[in-house]
């Protein structure tokens, strides 16, 4: 009777979890070193300054505190206590020559033991990954080598985490792979654990350059989201508003200790040679400002020249986080935005453009909006939303423009989940529909059926024409080639990996079919 017992509890606690089960984390980008912070209205450390340098900022650690940039694990892994199995660390550094000397980028420690849980590492030509063993203080540690990241210049490297495999991109150059004894956790414990930015809790092996950029990037490579680029050495995925390239106002203090490593030269030309690079120089007879690009005087400025610039035209606030806008004009009426947001109250917003600038003209209720999509069927103009709210019923909507009053009001409900985007498209004068059903609320399946709708011209109303299997979609796109026509889906997660296909379908006989 005792062994049934505990049979039919363990039957129940594997239920619940399967039930209830979810990634620690988003799989979005997570700005490690922003979290960091000291958020603004509070008085900055002194130990962090903020640092210019060839053009670029970055924040060194100058203080005696190395525990300054540190905040608990928990508040980026809210929904369990384990270190994602995949993942991609970006940093973007500058740090002088290193002799027989390692430094501490980042590491994650156990707040009781400080036993070290993961931690990244820089050394002479040579960069670090330690993860904890399963012994008490054993660790592994992989190590790239001839690197060359301590040359004081800025590098963006991307380390690319997966199995077996550790993969590390420096300045969007070639990829070095190498190939662990040991596969990663795939249940690495972060439960009562400090994530530290710039050391390893103590002075001795504190990051002594700049730190520009710090992501941790669940469930996939980041290489794609930042190569190419056309300055890879500072390669941004997230970058604190703090170290942005905005210039500091000088009718107010900055959020940091600041300083700059450049000077501006006066007088005669100075010589400019690979030590002078970034460098200033102001020539006042001719009035005009040059940098060094390490070979010649190349001009930022001159008094006859003008600058041309992208600035900003309106600052439009939104009732929460958006997700994504949609850009539409409707005849007679004008152009108009639809801001998708996540707060269901008041839902998202709809500007009309109005004397030069966007302005609200309709709330439009929704439920964690992550798209909008603006069609056409027959001269009526559409608009339909990608509800995500995990909650049943999940339930996505199609609203119509209502001549009379010149409003979007409720058109038609559709059944979705999690829906991420919406595409329309036209086959031989026939109107589509298609949803990306990322995820399903009940029980958190990624392996589900996005569904293709078909436009009735006798309801009025879009009818179910088939369902497509979708692993986590998360995009569509419609394209024609020639006489054919296709569909993408792009596919991000089974529920395992995130290393999945994506397919590409192709209408025939009035269904899309497998193509590729």
């Amino acid at each position: 009777m005792l062994a049934l017992r505990c049979l039919l509890l363990s039957l129940m606690l594997l239920i619940n979890s399967v039930q209830s089960w979810r990634a620690c984390t988003d799989l979005l980008p997570l700005d490690l070193l922003d979290r960091a912070l000291i958020r603004p209205g509070q008085a900055p450390p002194p130990q962090v300054q903020m640092v210019q340098s060839k053009g670029s900022r970055g924040l060194r650690l100058a203080g005696a505190a190395a525990t300054v940039l540190s905040f608990p694990a928990s508040q980026i892994f809210t929904n369990c206590d384990f270190f994602p199995a995949e993942f991609s660390l970006v940093a973007t550094i500058k740090i002088q020559r290193l002799k027989k000397r390692s430094e501490y980028l980042f590491s994650l420690l156990e707040e009781a033991s400080d036993s070290l849980v993961l931690g990244l590492r820089v050394s002479e030509r040579r960069l670090h990954l330690l993860v904890s063993g399963p012994g008490s203080g054993a660790h592994s540690r992989v190590s790239f080598k001839d690197v060359g990241l301590d040359d004081n210049r800025w590098h963006t490297l991307v380390l690319a985490v997966s199995g077996h495999y550790a993969t590390l991109t420096v300045d969007c150059g070639l990829p070095l792979e190498l190939k662990q004894v040991q596969s990663f956790p795939s249940a690495l414990s972060t439960r009562g654990s400090r994530i530290f930015i710039g050391s390893r809790r103590r002075l001795r092996g504190r990051f002594s350059g700049l730190i520009r950029q710090l992501v941790l990037l669940p469930g996939s490579d980041a290489t794609s989201r930042l190569c190419p680029t056309s300055d890879p050495g500072l390669a941004e995925l997230s970058v604190p508003r703090v170290l942005k390239a905005s210039p500091i106002q000088t009718d107010q203090d900055p959020e940091f200790p600041y300083e700059a490593e450049a000077r501006v030269t006066l007088g005669t030309r100075p010589l400019c040679s690979e030590p002078e690079l970034g460098q200033l120089w102001f020539n006042a007879q001719s009035r005009g400002l040059f940098i060094c690009d390490g070979g010649r005087w190349r001009t930022l400025l001159h008094h006859q020249e003008r600058l041309d610039y992208v600035e900003d035209h309106q600052d439009l606030y939104t009732s929460s986080e958006t997700f994504d806008v949609e850009v539409f004009s409707i005849p007679s009426e004008g152009l108009f935005l639809a801001a998708a947001n996540r707060d269901s109250r008041p839902g998202s917003g709809l500007y009309k453009w109005s004397n030069g600038s966007f302005v609200l003209y309709q709330n439009i209720s929704t439920q964690e909006a992550r798209a909008w999509k603006h069609f056409t069927v027959d001269g009526k103009v559409f608009l339909v939303v990608a509800n995500s709210r995990e909650a049943e019923p999940e339930l996505s909507v199609i609203f119509r423009w209502n001549q009379r009053r010149r409003r979007f009001l409720r058109h038609q409900t559709l059944e979705t989940h999690s829906a991420l985007d919406w595409e329309s498209f036209s086959i031989h004068n026939s109107s589509f529909l298609v949803v990306a059903n990322h995820r399903r609320a009940r029980d958190s399946n990624h392996n589900i059926q996005s569904v293709v709708y078909r436009w009735n011209t006798h309801s009025q109303l879009f009818e179910v024409n088939q369902t497509l299997s979708t692993s986590g979609a998360y995009d569509w796109e419609f394209f024609s080639v020639g006489p054919y026509h296709f569909l993408a889906v792009a596919n991000t997660f089974d529920g395992k990996t995130t290393a999945i296909s994506s397919t590409v379908y192709i209408w025939l006989s009035g269904r899309f079919q497998i193509f590729q």
